[in-house]
């Protein structure tokens, strides 16, 4: 027995040492292919470390995406001016902006009165108040962090099941307060969550083992129905959070990658990939919808069983009461949030004006190519930096402190002084964006930018697409991008979805090319499918944070989420076929390609003339 403990004693400091270990034994191990003459193997060589860090996170992430700047350039891959200008693209920009209007929302709680206002009005029926709670987050995914979005919902939820739980059992439960927690507090019941891109966010809950959380969950609840529910509503939160995401071009990183690589890869040929802020939302949205609305009913049917469909509404009145007043408690709408709210709103209609294709947008004042999304998001953040969070006219008396205040004065009205009535601030401010913005996310999409510049310069993409396109040419479109979708989300289960789609989209667009398909059409499957993470904790931020709160365990998110995979991805291929292909266009292969490879053909063959009409491969 006691060499049992002594070897796990061992096994557990080994486990600690294990980034020394790997950081170096690794690149070692591997170190046979670098020593080859081929370009290709270098750069083979540097993807595998570069891959292999992130899988498995020997260096935190966003230090990972760094690697390319030494590996590449040392290995005669890249120059290293090419590798560091991959950090910083436009789309990039496009994301970092919008990231800063996510800011803004949260900073003045514009998102929880949305997410309170949308729960008063959905009433307190148990899968009607699962649909509430899946809205909001859905839809704030679509326009800031899924990470915010779920710890925002988190301490809500965590309300609604004790009002919940004192419906069910007409016991008093302690009162919880739908407010944030002073700093000072959060020492004692709290978790800060490190997600896959680094982000650390700070959760109510405790970390708990698999039988702690059985004891746990069987001392709080009063039933197996109660046990049910608690286990339905925290999936339903991250669920609704990563699907929010693939509705907009900036939902979540896989999008903006797509977006990035199917550009270059156009522009390299002469042509223009059509992906814009405005399309993605035409085939993005219904797809979103549809997963959201088939994942709701999913999760009613495996948790609440035939029970979730009775109308017992009048059990839960309480909770109703309570959702009513705390959204009270947020007070009228401010005269921040308002603003807030109108600058979000003109954000959204620039970016749907750009380029409408319809009709004329405001990008066509302007000459083509000097204008993109990214420029409205930087007007929209400079706004924000430069507009007053109050006006003088409007600032408001306020009540003396309770705790500063005597008897006598406690509760009167304190006149502003006129410093305070005329003094600026902004809508927002640096130490607020610089705090919230999850910087590592953009060091990872850099990163993933500079890997996919490396493979593509180098050849092994074209290289690995061509070993794929030996097995995969005999297969239908709709088939290969069914096969490369459940690949695609299997793996992002395991590791961060903008690592994933880094590593695939730029292999699965010359396999396209390779195949004589439009690259939009294994390309488009394979970012969307990088949202598809609803089977481990680790997936996605999302998931670690409801996780974290003790209400599930790593079971139930197998069994929860292993459906919804599936579904989803079927879901995917389905609507590739009937809306998004005809959208594009895929069915045709891009006449840029066509010219792009016979011209690559003529130049092996020592020949001059081109052939528009060479045949391709391309099944429907």
């Amino acid at each position: 027995m006691s060499l049992g403990k002594n070897i796990k004693k061992y096994l557990r400091r080994l486990l600690q040492w294990r980034t020394v270990f790997l950081a170096f034994l690794i690149p070692l191990v591997l170190l046979p292919i670098a020593l080859s003459d081929s370009k290709v193997a270098r750069a083979a060589y540097g993807v595998l470390i570069i891959a292999i860090f992130w899988v498995f996170e020997v260096l935190p992430l966003a230090v990972t995406s760094l690697l390319p700047v030494l590996i590449f350039p040392l290995l005669g891959v890249a120059k290293v001016s090419k590798v560091c200008s991959s950090y910083f693209k436009d789309t990039l920009m496009l994301f970092l902006g919008s990231l800063i209007v996510a800011v803004a929302v949260e900073k003045w709680n514009l998102h929880k009165r949305i997410a309170l206002r949308a729960l008063t009005l959905v009433g307190p029926n148990p899968r009607w108040l699962m649909l509430g709670i899946m809205l909001p987050c859905w839809f704030l995914s679509m326009w800031m962090s899924n990470t915010a979005t779920t710890a925002m919902m988190v301490p809500i939820l965590g309300a609604i099941l004790h009002v919940m739980r004192e419906s069910m059992t007409q016991e008093p439960v302690e009162e919880t307060e739908l407010v944030e927690e002073p700093e000072k507090s959060r020492v004692n019941g709290t978790t800060v969550v490190e997600t896959l891109e680094g982000e650390e966010v700070v959760v109510k809950g405790r970390d708990r083992d698999e039988e702690s959380r059985d004891g746990e969950l069987d001392s709080i609840t009063p039933n197996e129905e109660f046990v049910r529910l608690t286990k339905t509503f925290a999936l339903c939160t991250a669920f609704a959070a990563n699907i929010g995401g693939m509705a907009t071009l900036t939902g979540t990183p896989p999008n903006i990658i797509l977006k990035t690589i199917a550009d270059e890869l156009f522009e390299k040929a002469g042509g223009d990939s059509g992906i814009s802020f405005a399309n993605w939302l035409i085939i993005g949205l219904p797809l979103s919808l549809i997963c959201l609305v088939i994942t709701w009913l999913w999760l009613q049917v495996l948790y609440s069983r035939k029970k979730c469909f009775k109308n017992d509404s009048e059990s839960y009145e309480s909770v109703r009461l309570y959702l009513k007043r705390a959204y009270n408690r947020l007070g009228p709408i401010t005269f921040q949030e308002t603003v807030v709210l109108i600058v979000f709103i003109i954000l959204a209609l620039l970016w749907m004006t750009r380029n409408p294709q319809v009709v004329p947008g405001w990008g066509d004042l302007f000459e083509k190519g000097y204008t993109g999304d990214s420029i409205a998001a930087v007007l929209i953040t400079a706004f924000l930096f430069a507009f007053p969070s109050q006006l003088p006219c409007l600032v408001k008396a306020k009540k003396r402190d309770v705790e500063e205040s005597t008897d006598e004065l406690r509760g009167e009205v304190e006149e502003p002084s006129e410093e305070e009535k005329w003094k600026f601030q902004p809508l927002l401010d640096w130490d607020t964006v610089n705090q919230k913005i999850p910087w590592g996310v953009l060091l990872l999409m850099g990163g993933g930018f500079a890997v996919a510049e490396a493979c593509e310069s180098s050849g092994l993409s074209e290289w690995v697409s061509s070993q794929l396109a030996d097995v995969m040419r005999n297969m239908t479109t709709s088939s290969a991008a069914l096969l490369l979708s459940l690949m695609v989300a299997a793996a992002t289960n395991v590791t961060s979805n903008t690592a994933t789609a880094t590593l695939f989209l730029p292999i699965v667009g010359e396999l396209a090319i390779d195949l004589g398909v439009h690259p939009l059409s294994f390309m488009i499957p394979v970012a969307i499918s990088c949202s598809f993470a609803f089977m481990l904790p680790v997936g996605t931020p999302p998931n670690a944070i409801v996780f974290s709160t003790g209400y599930l365990k790593v079971k139930d998110m197998v069994v929860g989420g292993s459906l919804v995979n599936l579904v989803t991805v079927l879901i995917l291929i389905l609507a590739m076929m009937l809306w998004i292909t005809p959208f594009y266009n895929l069915n045709e292969f891009p006449e840029v390609f066509k010219v792009a490879k016979n011209l690559t053909q003529s130049a092996v063959n020592g020949t001059g003339s081109i052939d528009i009409n060479l045949p391709y491969n391309v099944t429907a």
